[in-house]
């Protein structure tokens, strides 16, 4: 059964707690790899994503149905692991986890990016996430993040910017 969001919101708002399990099992898949991308850790993925779906089940039955809900639940999301990423390099002391050092130029590629990708501001990481992994145009990005068109654009540049020097040794 694939029922338009709107109708499962609208089940859910009625009292039917299986549309809520619906949207869950539409869109668990997608969150967790946005949220394991931003985090690049399985574990932080997992609690982020139960997180976003607390959050969204919490606020449904308040949720303003002229709405996307994709939009409005990408915008928890990204509001989620952007507070997750100050929260976490407020209270992180060490380096991270250690890497074993692989010798296939792919992997090692992979690695760089990913690093590459962590040095960048959140908001900046979460545009660059969601435009080139998950494909988002920029008036799509501007309404997820509750920000300008421009913004977005803003934050995208920048981010390519810091990314080449970054991987300079890769271009």
């Amino acid at each position: 059964m694939n029922e338009e969001d709107s109708v499962l919101v609208k089940r859910f708002k009625l009292g039917e707690e299986k549309a809520f399990d619906l949207l869950f099992e539409r869109y668990q898949r997608v969150l967790y790899t946005i949220c394991y991308r931003y985090t690049r850790n399985e574990a932080d993925a997992r609690e982020l994503t139960q997180d976003i779906f607390i959050k969204v089940y919490r606020n449904l039955k308040k949720f303003n149905e002229k709405c996307k809900f994709f939009t409005w639940l990408y915008r928890i999301a990204v509001n989620t692991c952007l507070s997750f990423n100050k929260r976490k390099h407020r209270d992180e002391v060490g380096l991270g986890e250690y890497i074993p050092h692989q010798p296939e130029r792919d992997i090692l590629l992979k690695k760089a990016i990913e690093d590459a990708l962590e040095k960048l501001p959140g908001r900046q990481r979460m545009v660059f996430i969601l435009r080139h992994y998950q494909g988002y145009k920029f008036e799509e990005l501007a309404k997820i993040m509750n920000i300008s068109v421009g913004a977005a654009k803003a934050h995208h540049f920048q981010a390519l910017k810091k990314l080449r020097v970054f991987l300079k040794d890769w271009l």
